[in-house]
């Protein structure tokens, strides 16, 4: 028989491996052969629910067929085919004008062609919707119920996998996220970010484009899950701008405060948003603070062909007495700054131990020189090619997995693939980056730089600048 497709359909994939579609192409090709039907067309709906409306573009495409002539459909479960009521009659709609036959795996055949094909599928129909309504009203409490209790629920997420156990090297990512985003920059430029710097996305392996999308970093920074948070919005398909209702704190660990996404979802909350331009990120505006009462550095003043009177500053507050008063220029203080992190880059200090942020820049170091050190030896003849390509590939493992651990346990996604250990290569590197990318060094390498007062009309003081480095 000609004109048979198959159509395959899960509503919960919990896995992520498609066993439960397996098992239903399986049941339904052996179907098609006691047919007599070979190398039917095959449509699929993985983890999509045909109860709550959902778009299922495998129905759509099996539809699109049946309209091109095929005859006979072939399901697992008639309750694979639709759920609601109202899809059943869009189908019998169909079949008036190009008949389609049904066969199931479980439950055998009936005609749509025919009155008592059409009777029996509304009665299957019927007493489906009203078990996934049923089913659906039991999930939702349960749902609840967990949530008030701050429950984990649902798979892995960016951040964290199965049950909510972190995932160092992507909170690494998440928070440089959320540094660029509350220092101005837009969802678009982080995405833009992210797929420039190939990090790759939650399921980029699984059929997926590998890239980031404005959408997707929006959802992942306004979502409670990464302040440790529970939300709940059991009648919502999308995110809303400003995220999910939080219930109250949940029982996995954060990569962010709590009042970090509330600042994030008050900025993509605001309808004016869209419509203003955001500010330039300055490179150590909030970074720096003020030597006397703690409080961020803020920028102040102008850049012009004319001249630059831009300055950090402690922002007077005239509930807070202690604060204000202190400013220093922002140029000069971004030049000195820069030149100790190139330094501290180009000359890592020995760490504590090998797993500290010290450490694992020194090993980057020596695994940089090591292989600089065959490139001279190969190019001087001192060694053969083929020990040159067995040092590279042994030198290449080595850094990798270095450059490994030290995302996963420094949070160091932004010195991956850095030239630490060389100062002229690493200038090529520091001038290439932007802001946001240079403000991500800073906070990775240095806990706190703090500004002292100064004496007025003195030019820029070093001595004022203290620095304190990860160790």
């Amino acid at each position: 028989m000609s004109g048979a497709v198959v159509y395959l359909r899960i509503s919960q994939d919990r896995t992520g491996q498609q066993a439960g579609i397996q098992r239903q192409q399986e049941d339904c090709l052996a179907l098609a052969a006691q047919l007599g039907i070979t190398d039917p067309l095959v449509f699929i709906d993985n983890d999509v629910s045909a109860f709550d409306g959902g778009r299922r573009p495998g129905y759509d495409a099996m539809v699109t067929q049946a309209r091109g002539g095929a005859s006979l459909v072939i399901v697992w479960h008639v309750d694979r085919l639709y759920r609601q009521p109202r899809e059943l009659e869009d189908l019998i709609d169909l079949v008036e004008q190009h008949p389609v036959r049904i066969e199931a795996v479980r439950g055998g055949g009936f005609d749509l062609n025919v009155t008592e094909g059409r009777l029996m599928a509304r009665q299957l129909v019927a007493i489906a919707a009203y078990e996934s309504g049923h089913k659906s009203d039991r999930v939702k409490r349960a749902n609840r119920a967990l949530a008030e209790q701050g429950r984990w629920h649902g798979p892995a997420r960016y951040g964290y996998g199965p049950g909510g156990v972190l995932i160092p090297e992507q909170a690494a990512v998440i928070r440089q996220m959320v540094d660029r985003f509350l220092a101005g920059e837009s969802l678009r430029s982080i995405a833009a970010w992210l797929n420039r710097s190939q990090i790759p996305p939650l399921r980029a392996g699984s059929g997926t484009s590998g890239l980031w999308h404005p959408h997707t970093v929006r959802s992942v920074l306004s979502s409670a899950r990464i302040s440790g948070q529970r939300a709940y919005a059991p009648d919502t398909r999308a995110d809303p701008a400003g995220g999910r209702e939080i219930l109250g704190p949940g029982d996995w660990e954060p990569i962010i405060s709590p009042d970090e996404t509330t600042q994030i979802r008050a900025i993509l909350a605001d309808p004016s948003r869209r419509r203003a331009t955001p500010a330039r990120p300055t490179l150590l505006g909030g970074i720096a603070c003020c030597g006397r009462c703690g409080a961020g550095l803020t920028i102040t003043g102008t850049h012009s062909p004319t001249g630059n009177t831009l300055r950090y500053v402690c922002q007077s507050d005239p509930s807070r007495p202690e604060r204000g008063g202190l400013s220093i220029n922002a140029s000069h203080l971004d030049d000195y700054v820069s030149g100790r992190v190139l330094h501290r880059l180009a000359h890592p200090r020995p760490g504590m131990d090998g797993a500290s942020t010290n450490g694992l820049l020194r090993q980057v170091a020596e695994i940089n020189t090591r292989i600089g050190q065959l490139d001279k030896d190969y190019q001087d003849h001192v060694i053969t090619a083929r020990e040159y390509r067995i040092g590279v590939e042994a030198a290449t493992a080595a850094l990798w997995d270095t450059e490994r651990r030290l995302v996963t346990t420094s949070g160091a996604i932004a010195l991956y693939a850095a030239p630490i250990g060389d100062r002229k290569a690493l200038e090529s590197w520091w001038d290439a980056l932007d802001v946001t990318d240079r403000r991500a060094v800073m906070t990775t390498l240095i806990t706190k730089l703090r500004i002292a007062p100064g004496r007025p009309g003195r030019g820029f003081d070093p001595r004022r600048v203290g620095i304190t480095y990860r160790p």
